[in-house]
């Protein structure tokens, strides 16, 4: 087997970005989530970001310590270095969700060794449904940014650094399945 790969998944608000990366990592140990630090109070049982202080955040990217820092939804997250080459470090697979309009971040940090996938709805009625569902889209803000990016997606903006796209229909298994073997057969 081949180097490992750092595999990004892209796609909208909604799509199911938080369900897939839980699914791959109890399908396998290997899969090492990037929990990326945030300035945003985390939700009662979030745990799968860290809270840091914008203050932090500053003296973190100052050292080298963070690949990037973006800000969404007037949040500031930021990528850790050292957790992505630790997991390479032990033969694990680094994965996070991430911004498709920062991709060239992480393409320019890891080239070849980048496996990116995207993951669209099934519609965007069905994303509409799904963002009505969380609290944390009350103003439309999030739909009207997942219309704007599915716009792109559609014509087929994304096709040349995507590695595999595919739709969460809301068969999670079936949809980790197949990430996960095109993924392991990147990596031969």
């Amino acid at each position: 087997m081949s180097a490992t790969k750092f595999l990004l998944l892209l796609g909208p608000s909604g799509v199911g970005k938080s369900t897939i990366i839980w699914a791959l990592r109890e399908m396998d140990g290997h899969y090492i989530y990037i929990s990326p630090y945030t300035n945003r109070p985390l939700r009662e049982g979030e745990t799968d970001k860290v809270n840091v202080s914008d203050a932090d955040m500053d003296r973190m990217m100052a050292a080298g310590e963070l690949l990037v820092v973006n800000e969404k939804f007037n949040w500031r997250y930021a990528t850790p270095r050292s957790t992505i080459l630790d997991a390479f470090a032990a033969h694990n697979y680094p994965l996070l969700d991430w911004p498709v309009d920062r991709i060239s971040i992480m393409q320019e940090a890891f080239g070849d060794r980048l496996y990116v996938v995207y993951v669209a709805p099934p519609s965007i009625t069905e994303l509409e449904v799904r963002l009505g569902n969380d609290s944390r889209d009350s103003d439309g803000t999030r739909l009207r940014a997942a219309e704007a990016e599915l716009k792109s997606y559609y014509a087929g903006e994304f096709s040349s650094f995507c590695d595999l796209e595919v739709v969460n229909d809301g068969d999670i298994m079936e949809l980790t399945a197949k990430i996960h073997a095109a993924y392991l057969g990147s990596l031969r």
